[in-house]
């Protein structure tokens, strides 16, 4: 709270002396405290103000703490936006989008000197051709401009992500996976440490027609 006054005398008469400057025994005193940084003429022209911090009886982080547990993993899971199916892992939590970032960025051959190519350009050659209505991109240029490209879609699939599960796969290696209203995606290590690969929607023949579509 702020409350302005015309002195300080005035203010310390109204706000307590013993609440302002514990110590001090007289408002006298107490004005003499001020006036080694507060002129007389300052006081006399704009008044002084007497600004009251309390501290809230709940601290904020221990009405989170509560809320967090009480929720539980599953209630968590739901309030991120996490898929509930039957593989799904009952503890996991998304990694940070950072994390996520970082390992798709990592060199897909870092002994190879000749060879510049992250893990997600690499993946993405893969997939570029396999859709007809070109929703990867065209993946062309200079390893560096690749690199870009296959950021690009990342953030894109990461931006506009509509399904995102923890879930375990063959053989019972869980994973992270993050997939668009239209069907396209990518997976991680359930840690995010590890770039897997990107995703092409569902259909029921996409292994026999090598997931083109």
């Amino acid at each position: 709270a702020v409350r302005k006054y015309s002195s300080f005398s005035e203010m310390l008469q109204t706000e307590t002396i013993s609440n302002v400057l514990p110590g001090i025994s007289s408002i006298e005193e107490g004005v003499k405290v001020y006036r080694k940084f507060y002129t007389e003429e300052k006081e006399n022209s704009y008044g002084v103000l007497a600004i009251s911090v309390s501290k809230p009886q709940i601290q904020p982080y221990i009405t989170m703490t509560e809320l967090l547990a009480g929720l539980g993993y599953d209630g968590l899971g739901r309030l991120l936006g996490l898929a509930n199916t039957s593989g799904t892992v009952p503890d996991g939590l998304p990694p940070p989008k950072s994390m996520l970032i970082s390992s798709c960025m990592k060199l897909h051959k870092p002994t190879v000197k000749s060879c510049s190519l992250t893990d997600a350009a690499r993946a993405l050659a893969k997939h570029v051709h396999r859709s007809r209505d070109g929703w990867w991109g065209c993946l062309h240029g200079s390893d560096p401009k690749k690199n870009q490209i296959s950021s690009e879609v990342i953030d894109r699939l990461l931006r506009e992500g509509c399904w995102i599960n923890i879930h375990l796969t063959q053989p019972n290696r869980p994973v992270f996976e993050i997939r668009v209203h239209e069907g396209y995606g990518a997976r991680w290590s359930h840690d995010g440490l590890k770039f897997i690969g990107f995703l092409e929607p569902y259909t029921p023949d996409g292994f026999l027609n090598g997931w083109k579509h």
